[in-house]
Parts: C-alpha cells; structure tokens; sequence
C-alpha cells in the first residue's frame, strides 16, 4: 500500500503511477468496428466434420480462403477460391507437418491491430494480408491417449499451430471470428447471412470466449498427461470442467448460472432422464444412491431411501408390511413388488420431512 501526496510537483506522483503499471501491456488501440465483413478466411482443420456444408457457403460468399494440405484439397473440391497457405508464406510445409502456419504473413494477418497506421503501414510492407475468419481444431490428443498410445505417439498429438491460431485470433476479436469446433459452423453462418457477409463484435467476442475455454481445456488435458509420465509431477494442477447440462440453480435460487459439469472430458455416472434438477437434487440423488446400494449390498434385498437437504429423511429394504402398516401407509389393496415395499417403508419413515424429497 502506498500513500501519496497528490499536492507533490517533484514527479513523485508520476513515478508511482508509472511503477503501478509496471509488467503490463499498454493496449495497442485500433478500431473495433461492430461489423466486420468476412473476405478472407484461414481454414486448418484435423476433423473434417461438416466441411462440405462449410465449403460451399464460403464458396457462395465468395470468401478468399488460405488452407493447407488435405483441408485445402477438400475445400477446392466444395468449390473455394483456395490458396495454399505455403503460396501465401513462401514457406513450405516442414518437418513432418510439424511447421505449416507458424508464419509472420499468418500471425500478422490475425493479430494486426485494424486501424492503428503503424500496423497497418508493416501488413503492407511485409505482404500481409488481413483475415477475418479463421476456423481450426485441434489434433485428438485425449483420443490418443484413451487409446492406449505410448509416449512418442501421445506427443506427436499434441496441437501446437492450432492453439496458436486459436489464441491469436481471439485475442484480436476487434477483427476476427474464431470457429474453433464444427459444432460452431452452423451458428457462424447463420450470422453472416443475416449481417450481410458480416460479423458483429459481440459475436466475435462471444466466439473468442469459447476459443479460449477450449485450448485452456486442450493444455489442461496435456498437463495432467505430462505429468504422469515424469519423475517429478509439477506443483500446479489444472482441471477443466466441462458442462453437460443447466442446473435450475445452485445451493440456493439466487445463484445462477449453475453447470452439471464432467472433468476432463470424462462421462457422468448418471443420466437425467427428465426435468431440470438444481444442485441439492443432485446431491441428494448421488448420497441416496449411496445409501441404497449399500443397504441392498449388505442384506441381498431391494432398498430405497428418501433424501431432503442431503439428509436421509427414511431408509427402508424390503420387508413384507403388517396389515397394521398396510393401513396406515394407506396402500390397502395395492399390489406392491419388493421394490415399492421398500420405497413405501422410506416415505413412511418421516413422510412430513419427506414431502418434496429425492427418493
């Protein structure tokens, strides 16, 4: 904490204003025109999912697209005015693949600030050309590893022109569109078409939000990987929750949004079949899910338990009910299998605290 004396004309003042900002970045500056139209696109894609569709819409677009390999033998087939983005460059593909968009005239033409005259004067004199689409994703690295790859095979899929793309393209989402999935395509054309051949910025920014989740939960994959295969694990952890479906809401109404999420990619021990279940529903389902199979386990019996506030509120297995109790759980004449005997002993046990529970 520093006190200042804003009375002070010796430069102190300035001095400490100056150390505030001390390991930042000044912005650039530019112009972020809410329309951008869409003339030039780079499209690098490992899953080919959805490129015919996309293909001719850049086609009938009339959209200049640069590409590379087989995305850009694909799309010349779909009808693309296609440039190699090796033509482009002046630097062919190397290493294996390794290196093919690792390039100023690509990087320039993502990251350049529209409208500042110092970056605008640099695309013209080293040849860049500016892009306002670009559309990626990324080796299967998860797949690789889920399959059982050793090392070597594990490591060659490892993305890093992608996320390269990826980033660059939203951090300058003043001009740029990021479609990191196919899953996007969709929604990116439908945007177009109704602006005129054009983005708007709150699109874009929308689109860079999702890049940047993406490739956070791509390194976070990677990360954990790497670290089961050294002698000495890092001390920093990364998780990336992905979600599968809304919650109604949190602990308590107020807090939204709330997320149903998988970890790492992983798959949910449960479906939900029907409704939107909040976050105490699902600890409730997930603690009497416990409850039951534990109960069932030990005694070879149906069982159920009925939960409120992630407290059992009754447990019960299933055990032939007295006409006395058949009576008072108000069940008389009712066919009962063993499994709704044991659901009847639950509710029964405390039905006031029961109301509106999780059975």
């Amino acid at each position: 904490r520093t006190k200042i004396d804003a009375g002070r004309t010796d430069g102190s003042l300035q001095s400490c204003l100056l150390f505030a900002m001390v390991g930042t970045l000044v912005a650039v500056g530019g112009e972020v025109v809410d329309k951008v139209q869409v003339k030039t696109a780079l499209v690098s894609v490992y899953d080919k999912t959805g490129l015919k569709e996309l293909g001719e819409f850049l086609a009938a677009q009339k959209v200049h697209v640069l590409s590379t390999g087989g995305t850009a033998a694909k799309l010349r087939e779909y009808g693309c005015t296609v440039q190699d983005v090796a033509d482009y460059t002046g630097s062919p593909e190397i290493l294996d693949g390794r290196v093919k968009t690792l390039h100023p005239k690509v990087h320039g033409g993502l990251l350049a600030a529209r409208g500042v005259e110092k970056h605008e004067k640099e695309m013209v004199e080293h040849g860049i050309m500016p892009i306002d689409l670009v559309i990626v994703n990324l080796y299967p690295f998860r797949e690789a590893v889920a399959k059982g790859g050793d090392f070597a095979h594990c490591i060659e899929n490892i993305d890093i022109g992608g996320p390269c793309m990826i980033r660059a393209s939203a951090k300058n989402n003043a001009s740029v569109t990021i479609c990191s999935s196919p899953s996007q395509y969709g929604k990116m054309m439908e945007q177009v078409r109704e602006n005129g051949g054009s983005t708007t910025w709150a699109f874009r920014k929308n689109m860079a939000a999702a890049a940047y989740a993406l490739t956070a939960a791509y390194d976070s994959s990677v990360s954990q990987w790497m670290a089961t295969q050294v002698t000495e694990p890092p001390s920093t952890k990364t998780v990336a929750f992905e979600v599968e479906r809304p919650l109604k809401y949190g602990c308590n109404p107020h807090q939204l949004p709330a997320g149903l999420c998988a970890v790492n990619g992983g798959r949910l021990p449960f479906e939900v079949l029907a409704g939107v279940p909040g976050y105490i529903n699902l600890l409730d389902a997930v603690n009497a899910w416990q409850l039951v199979y534990e109960l069932a386990k030990g005694t070879g019996k149906p069982a159920a338990a009925s939960f409120k506030h992630v407290s059992p509120a009754g447990a019960a297995i299933s055990v032939p009910l007295s006409e006395t109790e058949i009576e008072v759980y108000e069940v008389k004449g009712k066919p009962l299998s063993e499994v709704a005997t044991a659901y009847v002993r639950a509710r029964n046990a405390d039905p006031m605290c029961s109301f509106g529970d999780f059975v």
